[in-house]
């Protein structure tokens, strides 16, 4: 009985094996509607013999049969036939290896996508940052690539191998325009003709529509395409191509470099050899199959999400037009156009691209965020300013018939950016950011602009202003420079050359010379005098020696242009200082140098420590001239007593930053109240006056309500502060 049950046993146990052995095969057994490989799937179906003909020939065989995950456009034998027979090739064998090669990998792209992820495509990571942008990472990498090229790099001389990366395939989907807010048919067939969009409920791929969506293999998903995608070429290529477009890459490729690829010399260039990678430095890397960081000429590899995301949208001007801006502008200043600086070509050519999305016609003018690299919305009529258009493998091409004038060129700072005299001072507009500040439409400005050579013979600090032109081929290599302590040329910062031309730029038009009249400048406590025809800065009125200026011709949109004859920067010399010598005749505060020797008696000015109860704040002096002090001594109004001398002497000063005052008093500028003087009357007391602004003069009060007119309409400025000229003393 024992033997008996043991056999039943293990009978039991062979079946329940044998059964679970089946069940485990089945299981892992390739499922019915898993037809195999790529490869396998295509070749069963038996239609697409010529496409996988041009797979083998251009290397691309072990991909589709399983050597990675892939998703493929493949087109049938007749949609093959059609495409042979429109370029007269009876066929692919007629084709150069390295074209197929290109073309064949643009169909094939990287990973393995079914059609819900390629109509809402986001890169790894993205989707719980950007939820909302499903369908706008639209780019695909492919397997499509150019050989190694060799260009001369004329920055240097030196002959480059230059390396092009895996060209992008626009995958543009139902969910794009929704997402957009853009009718999908209109737009897409702007570009690629009528008739052609078919991805209503899918995509389209390029310029072709899919008959077949998501045909599953074991290492990816095959698609059917009713066209045999061209390879898209990048903008700059499609520029290339056309000759009605050669003046604006001509002038973009004056910025062209050549960045040296550590990663790809690794991996791709013969043993030592280097291989770079070809941008336009400052300017939008159009020619680049693939994006850079902060368009520094450093390659991005591994942010999808820019490399999906992002295009550079071209609004190139044709020949034409580019002829018409030039002798508009430049014509008078230069030979041609390939002489022009390369500030306001960077300028102009920056007005023409949008690094951003890809840009569909329904969104010009009507997209906030379709600006220039500078930030300059980018409006045009899609229509009758439109002559070619273009969608390439990093982005759009818009061919127009007008020039996108960047504002620069008509607001105050025009006559800089055409006339090669302004140089200097153009490229210190640019280096301080000040360019973007004077296209305001909502500020009237003055530009007092000095010449090249007027700059160079300006001593600034301690030392004069020196120009470096640097490389003509290489753009930012330009530079101002001043000397320092060790006597060594080095550049001016940013902020030293804001300070120099802040005090070129006045607030407000300048229409007239003759009248007696007060204008701010864009740096604080610093101004430019016009009187009786002339003009002035602080420190010429000073010396009453007036800048010549000349009104420069031109219909600027914001304000005037002068040319000066010298730099107008703020007086230098200080208040406190200029007081000791006042005796002097030639001193320009000779008019109070009997002031001066009260403050001398008093012992409140020396050459260690002049005012140094104003504990070097800006302040303001109303102050009696010699006339006026002599007669007070004379009167005994004016105390003689060193201490008490002193403590009346404070009644004339006021500190503007202790009486939060943000400007100086002019006639008009409406800067008036009672304010404290620096005399002490008890604890946190002082004496104090107050100002009266009447529009066309002012006036002060004192006390015991004793009226003094402020005399000169315009007061001396210095560095330190402001000098009123009064004709009556203020009460002991």
């Amino acid at each position: 009985m024992k033997r008996l049950f043991i056999y039943v046993i293990s009978v039991f146990l062979a079946c329940t094996y044998s059964c679970s052995k089946k069940e485990l095969v089945s299981h892992y057994e390739r499922p019915d509607w898993l037809k195999g490989n790529v490869w396998e799937v295509l070749d069963n179906r038996k239609e697409f013999t010529i496409f996988l003909k041009a797979v083998e020939r251009a290397g691309f065989k072990e991909i589709l049969n399983g050597k990675t995950i892939v998703s493929v456009f493949a087109p049938s034998d007749p949609v093959f036939l059609s495409y042979l027979k429109d370029r007269n090739l009876s066929s692919i064998d007629q084709i150069p290896i390295h074209e197929l090669k290109k073309m064949i990998g643009y169909h094939l792209i990287y990973y393995s996508y079914d059609k819900n992820r390629l109509m809402n495509y986001q890169p790894q990571g993205s989707q719980n940052l950007q939820p909302a942008f499903a369908g706008l990472y639209y780019k695909h990498r492919s397997r499509s690539q150019d050989s190694i090229s060799e260009e001369m790099d004329v920055t240097d001389g030196i002959v480059k191998k230059v390396y092009h990366k895996d060209r992008f395939v626009p995958v543009l989907s139902a969910t794009h325009f929704q997402t957009k807010g853009i009718d999908a048919k209109q737009n897409y067939e702007y570009f690629f003709g009528a008739d052609s969009w078919s991805g209503t409920t899918g995509f389209n791929v390029s310029n072709a529509g899919i008959t077949e969506y998501d045909i599953p293999a074991d290492n990816g998903y095959v698609y059917v395409i009713d066209q045999v995608i061209a390879p898209l070429p990048t903008v700059y290529e499609r520029l290339d191509h056309s000759t009605a477009y050669k003046d604006f890459l001509a002038v973009y490729d004056r910025f062209r470099t050549y960045t040296y690829d550590e990663q790809a010399s690794m991996n791709y260039a013969a043993a030592g050899e280097s291989l770079f990678l070809v941008h336009h430095g400052a300017l939008p890397a159009i020619a680049s199959e693939w994006s850079y960081n902060g368009e520094s000429g450093t390659p991005d590899y591994a942010n999808l999400g820019d490399l999906s995301y992002k295009a550079f949208n071209v609004f190139a001007p044709n020949n034409q037009a580019l002829s018409t801006f030039f002798n508009q502008y430049f014509k008078s200043y230069y030979p041609s156009m390939k002489e022009v600086d390369m500030l306001p070509l960077a300028m102009m050519l920056r007005n023409h691209v949008y690094a951003g999305n890809i840009v569909f016609p329904a969104e010009i003018g009507k997209n906030p965020d379709i600006k220039t690299v500078d930030g300059i919305p980018i409006v045009f009529n899609t229509q009758s300013d439109v002559g070619d258009k273009a969608i390439a493998s990093n982005g759009t091409f818009y061919g127009l018939n007008k020039v996108l004038i960047p504002e620069a060129f008509n607001s105050v700072t025009g006559p800089v950016l055409v006339n090669p005299k302004y140089k200097i001072f153009m490229y210190m507009l640019h280096n301080s950011g000040m360019f973007k500040t004077l296209t305001s439409k909502d500020i009237r400005y003055t530009l007092l602009i000095p010449s090249d050579e007027e700059i160079l013979s300006t001593l600034y600090g301690d030392s004069y202003i020196f120009w470096n032109e640097g490389n003509p081929f290489v753009f930012g290599d330009e530079e101002v420079q001043i000397q320092n302590n060790d006597g060594v040329k080095v550049a001016m910062s940013q902020r030293q050359q804001e300070l120099f031309v802040s005090d070129h730029i006045v607030y407000d038009d300048i229409t007239s010379l003759s009248a007696a009249k007060v204008y701010r400048t864009r740096n604080p406590y610093n101004y430019i005098f016009t009187k009786n025809g002339n003009l002035y800065s602080t420190a010429t009125y000073n010396s009453n020696e007036p800048v010549s200026v000349l009104p420069l011709a031109g219909n600027w949109y914001n304000g005037k242009s002068y040319e000066v004859a010298q730099t107008v920067l703020g007086e230098t010399r200080t208040i406190k200082f200029t007081l000791i010598g006042a005796e002097t005749s030639s001193n320009p505060l000779n008019k109070y140098a009997e002031f001066s020797k009260l403050l001398a008696k008093a012992g409140m000015i020396d050459a260690g420590s002049s005012l140094s109860f104003l504990f070097g704040n800006r302040f303001m002096l109303f102050a009696p001239d010699n006339a006026t002090v002599l007669s007070g001594l004379a009167a005994g109004l004016i105390p003689t007593e060193k201490t008490a001398l002193a403590e009346y002497l404070k009644s004339y000063f006021v500190s503007v930053s202790d009486n939060s005052i943000g400007d100086y008093p002019f006639p008009g500028f409406g800067v008036q109240g009672t304010w404290n003087t620096t005399r002490r009357t008890g604890y946190n007391l002082y004496r104090q006056i107050t100002l009266m602004d009447y529009g066309t003069g002012l006036s002060l009060e004192d006390s015991d309500g004793t009226h003094i007119s402020i005399v000169d309409y315009l007061p001396q400025v210095f560095n330190d502060g402001a000098v009123y000229h009064i004709n009556k003393l203020l009460k002991p």
